[in-house]
């Protein structure tokens, strides 16, 4: 992308990053505003994300502050993983789509791009606002929201339900597992799906496990580095054999 273009999206970020901290410009962190964009082929089709372009410089500086590590920052295998299966099985054109821990957001530039109705949410404000350039950049469009699922899962079941919810490796955590299991059948309609795609971490293993009782589950790809699962809820009265 040529510089000019950069300093525009330089300035758009300075501006909704200072409104959501509460701080001037001058105050953020200097790498947080030094972005790049980057495109990826997921599924066939290209998606361009904005990042910091020194996410270890970044860490730093948000550490030097006191502020938690960005992992929202990074283009994840487990997100970019679920942004080519959404390209190669997309959600219906309408859809109400959910996505959970939406980062960059390539999972939900590739859904709004089949023409579902997205919402992206991720705890962390930063992550939305270039979630929200990233949709811009792509010129699909979905709207965004600050939303810490393990916090405001109330306010989610009330925006819902959703036709498929959307997660890559939000799983990392005991907490994390425990609230998942209580809250993500509640935010799906029915004949909803929820589409996971993770890292063989042993939290979405347990959560798997328990989530049997209540959902089909189909994985595919269960020998790579990044797994993917397709959890539908059960009619009642179905066998967790499945």
């Amino acid at each position: 992308m040529a510089d000019d273009a950069l300093g525009v999206l330089e300035v758009s970020l300075g501006e909704q990053l200072s409104g959501l901290r509460g701080v001037d410009v001058a105050e953020l962190p200097p790498a947080l505003l030094d972005i790049s964009v980057q495109r990826f082929a997921v599924g066939g089709e290209d998606v361009d994300l904005v990042a910091p372009r020194d996410w270890e410089q970044l860490r730093h500086e948000e550490g030097g502050a006191g502020r938690p590590v960005p992992y929202w920052a990074r283009p994840w295998p487990s997100g970019l993983a679920l942004a080519a299966w959404l390209a190669e099985e997309p959600p219906a054109p309408r859809a109400r789509v959910l996505e959970l821990g939406c980062g960059l957001g390539a999972p939900s530039v590739v859904a709004a791009r089949a023409g579902a109705t997205v919402l992206a949410t991720d705890g962390a404000p930063d992550a939305v606002a270039f979630c929200a350039h990233a949709l811009a950049l792509n010129a699909v469009v979905a709207d965004v929201a600050v939303v810490d699922w393990a916090q405001q899962g109330e306010a989610l079941v009330a925006r819902g339900p959703f036709d498929v919810v959307l997660a890559a490796d939000v799983l990392y955590t005991r907490a994390n597992v425990e609230i998942a299991l209580r809250l993500w059948p509640r935010l799906l309609a029915p004949g909803g799906v929820l589409r996971l795609a993770d890292p063989r971490r042993a939290g979405t293993r347990d959560f798997l496990a328990a989530a049997r009782a209540t959902f089909s589950v189909v994985s595919r790809r269960p020998d790579e580095d990044v797994a993917l699962h397709a959890l539908t809820p059960r009619s009642r009265g179905a066998s967790a054999s499945g």
